[in-house]
């Protein structure tokens, strides 16, 4: 099966190395023009090819695990990329629901965090988030509305990491507690999502989620898994704990369902090389929010 599924993977690796010579000169182009917009067409038109064997959970699961790469016979042109999922942790913004009211649940599950890693103010932390992620701008306590001093600061969302770190700084402005900085928040703050892939989850989301399971049968689920889970069915027979609380934290990619790739890649050409960020959709095969580095 694995074996299959490479091949699908790699044959779509082929069908853009056949347009090698194009890659090229589109790489001269991009390059000696500067031109960001030409390379960003380049990823649009060709990413659904090199994406095209990505169909089920356990090929967008191997192709999370498998390094990306396309280079003309010459290697005067080079696509490194690698495929990450941004469900893997919780979604920050789940703290509050749609109309605007708190999620018990969620919020619940984020306080944990501060039985692993204390810090003096675990509420005001909360009401400095609260305040971020709601369109008002009355204040939950003292200076926790950071749109009423920061003019860059939007209500609405917390949508990427520089706006979660202007987070922690009003916190350590307020109250000098470094140990917020102690927090792996990489590893249990995402920003997009309703639900977490559960073939994507790390060991210390789900360690929240089912916090009677030993650190080894957390491992097993994660790290240390050899296969994607393929349903709920399975994962639930693996793991029957997930029984009670799947339907309210993960999902399983089907076919067919909107899932955003997180890709980073490097683009080369001959001793050029340019760094860039950006986010693939597997549903409408577009790119969006591209950064370059």
């Amino acid at each position: 099966m694995t074996l299959m599924l490479i091949t699908l993977l790699m044959g779509s690796v082929a069908l853009v190395l056949a347009q090698s010579e194009r890659l090229s000169r589109l790489g001269g182009i991009v390059f000696f023009q500067s031109s960001s917009q030409r390379i960003v067409n380049d990823l649009q038109k060709h990413l659904p090819v090199l994406l095209s064997g990505i169909t089920t959970a356990d090929q967008l699961d191997l192709a999370l695990r498998l390094p990306f790469q396309v280079e003309t016979r010459k290697r005067d042109f080079m696509l490194k990329m690698k495929l990450l999922s941004p469900y893997g942790c919780l979604n920050i913004n789940s703290l509050l629901n749609k109309d605007g009211s708190t999620n018990t649940q969620s919020i619940a599950l984020f306080m944990q965090i501060f039985s692993l890693y204390p810090i003096s103010s675990p509420n005001l932390f909360l009401n400095i988030l609260l305040d971020t992620i709601d369109i008002d701008v009355l204040e939950r306590a003292v200076d926790t509305e950071i749109s009423l001093t920061h003019p860059n600061a939007k209500n609405g969302s917390i949508a990427n990491v520089r706006e979660f770190n202007r987070i922690l700084e009003r916190y350590l402005q307020l109250t000098h507690d470094r140990a917020i900085l102690s927090i792996p928040w990489e590893r249990y703050v995402g920003f997009t999502g309703e639900k977490i892939d559960f073939n994507a989850v790390n060991e210390e989301t789900l360690s929240l989620i089912l916090p009677k399971n030993s650190p080894e049968r957390i491992r097993l689920l994660t790290r240390y898994r050899t296969k994607a889970f393929t349903s709920k069915a399975e994962a639930v027979a693996a793991e029957p704990a997930l029984g009670n609380v799947f339907d309210n934290y993960f999902f399983i990619y089907t076919p067919g369902s909107s899932y955003t790739l997180l890709c980073d890649a490097l683009i080369t050409q001959n001793t050029h090389t340019e760094h860039l960020r950006f986010q693939y959709n597997l549903l409408d095969k577009r790119v969006y929010h591209v950064e370059f580095l």
